[in-house]
């Protein structure tokens, strides 16, 4: 089996055991870190994705199958408590519950975690939700170039069921985006790298580093465009 993280390939040498005796800590998975290039050195979006590891389907189909199910089958008791104490881990295909972690959910995120050159990436059930995630302040600074879900979440909901205020900028104004954070009090700086629909192109460097030097937390909404421009 080939697992992939973004510093390299590991190949382990056991996938999922059935008995629990077979557990032996560390030693069940044999990695060699150094056989292939790292994914981190890779710049191509599309090379990063076809390197990453791929999980064929149930039946040995080309795509993986869509797992339904909510809860998984653990044939031995005592596997579940390495299990439950995290020394089996569903990155190594134990899984117990859909809410801890679902395969197919999983590989998606193994995935975008290629495509985008990143350690480690987590999906979520909706957009919302994605976005409500990383904005746990209570002022945030964003584009005035949103997708149109995106601006009324900030303008209507937000302020009204999270306390959570938001001030609009002109993104590509460089000058006026430094300006308009406020040290202390503006958490999050949230724009689109390409926004949706108007296009506009956000620089993504030069506001990163704004948004570190004001210790700001930095969220791009990459949707419209994650194979034209990636983090890697």
């Amino acid at each position: 089996m080939l697992e992939t993280h973004s510093r390299g390939h590991v190949f382990v040498s056991k996938k999922r055991g059935t008995e629990a005796d077979e557990f032996e800590g560390d030693d069940v998975f044999v990695a060699k870190k150094s056989m292939l290039p790292s994914l981190a050195t890779e710049n191509d979006p599309a090379t990063t994705l076809a390197s990453a590891r791929h999980e064929f389907g149930e039946h040995g189909g080309v795509n993986m199958s869509i797992e339904a199910s909510t809860t998984f089958t653990v044939m031995e008791p005592k596997t579940m408590c390495h299990m439950f104490a995290g020394e089996l881990s569903p990155n190594h295909d134990f899984f117990i519950y859909i809410r801890h972690f679902n395969p197919t959910v999983l590989n998606i995120g193994r995935l975008m975690a290629s495509l985008e050159g990143t350690e480690a990436s987590y999906c979520t059930a909706s957009s919302n939700q994605l976005i409500f995630r990383p904005i746990n302040g209570r002022h945030v600074m964003a584009s005035r170039t949103l997708y149109g879900g995106t601006h009324v979440l900030l303008t209507h909901f937000f302020p009204r069921a999270c306390n959570i205020t938001t001030m609009f900028v002109d993104i590509g104004n460089l000058e006026a985006v430094k300006n308009a954070i406020v040290e202390g009090k503006t958490k999050v700086l949230y724009f689109e790298s390409m926004s949706n629909p108007t296009l506009t192109v956000a620089n993504i460097p030069e506001l990163s580093r704004i948004g570190h030097e004001k210790g700001t937390t930095m969220v791009v909404d990459n949707t419209f465009a994650p194979m034209v421009l990636s983090s890697a």
